[in-house]
């Protein structure tokens, strides 16, 4: 049944509560000795997904982040909306969309995203608003076999809680470090440097194509920012996932012709922020109708 397939398994709703709150910090110290070993990061990385497909050659093409979270109990693949549907155009592009994710036996498996549309009738869901740059469908899981783990809905933090200046990092595929023999995303870093007024925020963070979809956290702190000024001490916010990076900014520049005046090439380069999409847009679409709808087929299923 699609409900088994999935359904979230109780080992894995306790990966990510090393990442609650106060009122779990006993527990949170306990599972990070001790089930998850003194590197939580490890499991946490396997929440990420690497996208891509196969080329004719039949050799992997990565170009893309996507990452599993759980969502009343059901497993959901979250990327960039550019990852799935051309932004000029508007059409659909994953026909050939494939997940790469580790085995727990060893070695790379891959999913793919069209038979899962065709043999559940799901489709992606995006925002309401259509810059919002953030893609979901429900996923396909094995428990038995595939080595993975879920980011819990309830580790959402709301970005009221941010401010500039926290530090941050992000899980991600890295063009030129390709994948041998298993996934592993690499950990990136930054920091906040502007929170938007539409509850966005900008990271200054080196963020470049194949990033696009990474999960990103709050990194752990001695040092926070409360009601009552600096709060120093046991950090209750560290490791809470905030959101999931969408496209770095660009600083283009244009070459003029000297005959004619007109701008002939445009240089354009990094400028090192990048768009996060906090965790408001994330329950926006989870929150909508149609995300709902798909929802209970589903679980129905």
């Amino acid at each position: 049944m699609l409900s088994k397939n999935f359904k979230k398994i109780a080992t894995i709703i306790c990966l990510v509560s090393f990442f609650s709150y106060p009122a779990h910090g006993a527990a949170r110290e306990k599972q990070m000795t001790g089930e998850f070993g003194m590197n939580p990061v490890v499991n946490l990385k396997k929440t990420v997904v690497f996208l891509g497909r196969i080329n004719p050659d039949g050799k992997p093409q990565i170009y893309a982040t996507g990452f599993l979270v759980n969502v009343q109990g059901t497993y959901h693949l979250l990327t960039a909306k550019h990852v799935v549907m051309n932004k000029l155009t508007g059409k659909m592009q994953d026909d050939n969309l494939l997940a790469f994710f580790n085995l727990k036996g060893g070695g790379v498996t891959v999913r793919s995203i069209a038979d899962m549309k065709k043999k559940f009738g799901i489709e992606w869901i995006f925002h309401g608003d259509p810059k919002v740059d953030i893609a979901v469908i429900p996923f396909q899981i094995n428990p038995v076999e595939d080595d993975v783990k879920v980011i819990s809905d309830n580790l959402f933090l709301d970005p009221k809680y941010l401010t500039e200046l926290y530090d941050v990092f992000f899980l991600s595929y890295q063009p030129g470090i390709e994948p041998k023999g298993e996934v592993s995303p690499i950990v990136r870093n930054g920091i906040i440097s502007l929170i938007n007024n539409d509850r966005s925020f900008y990271v200054d963070a080196s963020v470049f194509p194949g990033n696009s979809g990474s999960p990103v956290f709050l990194k752990p702190s001695a040092i926070r920012f409360g009601e009552k000024g600096v709060v120093v001490g046991k950090d209750p916010l560290g490791g809470a996932f905030i959101g999931i990076t969408g496209e770095y900014i660009t600083s283009q520049e244009l070459a003029i012709s000297a005959q004619t005046g007109r701008p002939r090439i445009v240089f354009e380069e990094n400028t090192g922020l990048s768009r996060v999409w906090s965790v408001v847009f994330i329950k926006d679409i989870i929150n909508s109708d149609a995300f709902k709808q798909q929802l209970k087929k589903v679980a129905g299923k």
